[in-house]
């Protein structure tokens, strides 16, 4: 188990594709890794996603099905789509 906390914030990115490729490699061979991160760029290169906000999960899903699930384009609006969503269920 390898445990990242946004592995790649702040690098340039070459550093941060190499990265990901090497993390990609771990993957395959067997290593289960954790990333938490704000980044949803971050988010893609991920096979699941556990979406969480104030403390509570808000969707379990993949990065392919969040973003057909919710018509967005990008894993970032697919998550305030989900926001919006819900603050509007809470204050309409």
């Amino acid at each position: 188990l390898l445990v990242l906390d946004e592995p790649t914030v702040g690098l340039d990115p070459v550093l941060r594709a190499d990265l990901w490729d090497r993390f990609a490699r771990l993957a395959h061979s067997g290593t289960t890794l954790l990333v938490s991160s704000h980044v949803m760029d971050e988010a893609d290169h991920c096979d699941e996603l556990l979406l969480m906000r104030e403390a509570r999960v808000i969707a379990h899903t993949t990065p392919n099905q969040l973003r057909e699930d919710t018509r967005c384009q990008s894993l970032e609006e697919a998550f305030l789509s989900i926001i919006r969503r819900g603050t509007a269920a809470r204050t309409g």
